[in-house]
């Protein structure tokens, strides 16, 4: 069951980052602990809140080797807590990104399988076509991990075969364009596994994005697409920051509210594939609950 597969990944997922924040919270919980007896007993006032010894084994005889040390005061305490959840959030988000792309390439192997014809011919590789009778859904998930591999975008292919799902792209509950946003999640994803989710230079970086949606205008792409991305980004020294972290509402707003910021782009990739399933489910094709 691909969809009900995908779900439950997406489900753990939610529940990791819970997870997290659970533990965030008890840590700032266990600082106002400490200030609190700061207020009691001013003596306290000079110590560390965090004091870290870092040390190896040497490899010839096993001895103990200190290399580094860490103090922390009370604020940085806070601010490690703080950019230690972030890159949990990153992390998560990079995941989820993953189990999007492979539930994209179970979908595109479905649709192969069932409908030879619903493949361009490059797509099934130095093959005869009276051998694909006999090949199985799980040759067709080979095939298609190939594509990923060679950078061909599956989603595309969905793309280019239903009107619906362009439409609803630009025409949507979000009120935003998916096809960059889940294009904004794949590039945010690479940045987070290979730059440790840090822009070098985040005007390259949008332009990048954008261009790749086809959505850069001649060079000025609009201030709502420039905007959207920012919206994943810190401010000041931490503008090139891909930032995950609850954000706080308006002030208008129910006191104390916060913004998920996290769960914006999952529900993003969640809704992306929801709308390709409907797809082919509307189409001749059955999405048979056995895969």
């Amino acid at each position: 069951m691909i969809l009900e597969s995908f779900y439950s990944k997406m489900t753990k997922i939610y529940l990791y980052q819970r997870a997290m924040k659970d533990i965030a919270k008890k840590e700032f919980e266990a600082i106002e602990r400490f200030e609190k007896a700061v207020e009691e007993k001013p003596k306290l006032k000079d110590l560390s809140m965090s004091y870290q010894n870092m040390f190896f084994h040497r490899a010839d005889d096993g001895e103990i080797v200190f290399f580094g040390q860490e103090k922390l005061s009370i604020e940085d305490k806070r601010l490690s807590i703080i950019l230690h959840k972030n890159k949990q959030y990153q992390w998560l988000l990079a995941e989820a990104y993953e189990e999007f792309e492979d539930c994209l390439i179970h979908l595109y192997a479905y649709a192969g399988y069932s409908d030879h014809k619903f493949w361009l011919m490059r797509d099934f590789g130095d093959i005869r076509l009276d051998e694909l009778p006999g090949k199985s859904f799980e040759w067709f998930c080979d095939q298609a991990k190939k594509l990923r591999e060679s950078n061909l975008s599956i989603i595309n292919r969905f793309r280019n075969t239903f009107n619906k799902l362009k439409q609803i792209e630009t025409n949507n509950h979000f009120g935003i364009n998916l096809y960059l946003a889940v294009t904004l999640i794949e590039n945010l994803r690479h940045i987070i596994v290979h730059c440790g989710g840090v822009v070098s230079d985040l005007d390259v970086f949008k332009k990048k994005v954008l261009k790749k949606c086809g959505l850069i205008n001649n060079g000025k792409p609009s201030r709502e697409n420039l905007g959207f991305i920012d919206c994943f980004f810190g401010i000041d020294k931490y503008a090139n920051t891909i930032m995950l972290l609850e954000a706080k509402c308006d002030p208008e707003s129910i006191p104390g509210l916060h913004l998920d910021v996290f769960k914006i782009p999952i529900d993003f990739l969640i809704s992306y594939i929801y709308e390709i399933y409907k797809c082919l489910e509307k189409s001749n094709l059955s999405i048979e609950k056995s895969y």
